[in-house]
């Protein structure tokens, strides 16, 4: 193995120098800073005061993932008071639903302080979080993106209390991932609320064709739809065909019960530009040709390798103005 010492460069009395992290300006020094996790930011305080400095920089602490860390009440209202700035615009945590110790650190209290402290957070993501507890009245008025990932929300949790005279956020994206408690209930609600333009629901099996039906009245202005592991059948396909004309991207994935006549369906949709269809084993290759023949600005459609490797060229040549892959 060829070994190879560190460069070095000549100082003005003529002694050698080795390069070190103190020779870049800020400005580069703090688009290396921006790989440190939260942890360590504040650890690499204590290296010297212009690091401190540095650290202290409001562009680090834009976007902040705890998701990683193992968090208390006390811990978190350290990082809320000291490091957390008006700057904050993502924060991603993940609760104790799944710890021994379920008393959980996101309070009415926290969020009082986001919302004054916290003007220009508009993402907030929660992983494996108790809301039983917690009313969505409390969530801050500026967020615009909500994610919640294996967590608990009460049955009225989208609902806004009579008693509430503070503003609700207006989302304009839902991610919802594996949480058992979201119903079509809550699908209607928060619809109704907000103009949504970006909803992704990954098994929400309480949310069926009925909840759908409810819902997109108040969806005419979504542009990008995911279904993933959901309890649908042929009437939600009409239901999007139908209402959904802005729709941009859609992926179906892992949802059965759904046929070609579902499939025609979706040909209303003169908007869409990418389609995903994964999992879906009763379309046929036929019917996928037809429909995306008919979608007039459609230029990428994403198919099961699994289940249509030997129909992808055929795909492909009744397609040609449209990118199919299988990857």
């Amino acid at each position: 193995m060829e070994l190879r010492r560190t460069p070095r460069t000549e100082a003005s009395d003529g002694s050698s120098v080795t390069p070190s992290l103190s020779w870049l300006p800020d400005s580069v020094l703090l688009e290396v800073l921006r790989f440190l996790s939260p942890r360590d930011l504040i650890r690499s305080c204590r290296v010297c005061k212009r690091w401190k400095t540095l650290i202290l920089d409001k562009s680090l602490w834009r976007c902040v993932d705890l998701t990683p860390f193992k968090l208390n009440s006390k811990i978190f209202w350290h990082l809320v008071r000291h490091w957390f700035g008006s700057s904050l615009q993502t924060l991603k945590v993940k609760g104790l639903l799944n710890s021994v110790n379920n008393q959980e650190f996101l309070t009415p209290a926290v969020l009082q302080v986001f919302e004054k402290r916290f003007p220009n957070l508009e993402h907030l993501h929660l992983q494996e979080t108790n809301l039983r507890f917690l009313s969505y009245d409390c969530l801050p008025s500026s967020l615009k993106t909500l994610e919640l990932s294996e967590c608990e929300i009460p049955l009225a949790w989208f609902t806004p209390s009579t008693t509430n005279t503070k503003a609700l956020p207006k989302l304009d994206t839902l991610i919802v991932n594996r949480v058992p408690s979201f119903s079509s209930r809550h699908l209607k609600s928060i619809c109704s609320q907000c103009d949504l333009k970006t909803l992704r629901l990954f098994g929400t099996y309480r949310v069926n064709d009925t909840g759908f039906q409810n819902a997109v009245p108040h969806l005419k202005g979504l542009e990008h739809f995911k279904l993933e592991w959901c309890k649908i059948t042929n009437i939600t396909l009409h239901l999007i065909g139908c209402h959904l004309k802005r729709l941009r991207t859609l992926a179906i994935i892992e949802v059965n019960n759904l046929t070609d006549e579902g499939l025609a369906c979706l040909s209303g949709l003169k908007a869409l530009e990418r389609l995903w269809l994964e999992g879906c084993f009763s379309f046929s290759p036929t019917c996928i040709v037809s429909v995306c023949a008919g979608l007039p600005v459609l230029h990428y459609l994403h198919l099961d390798g699994a289940y249509y490797r030997d129909q992808i060229e055929d795909i492909q040549k009744g397609l040609p103005h449209c990118t199919v892959s299988s990857t």
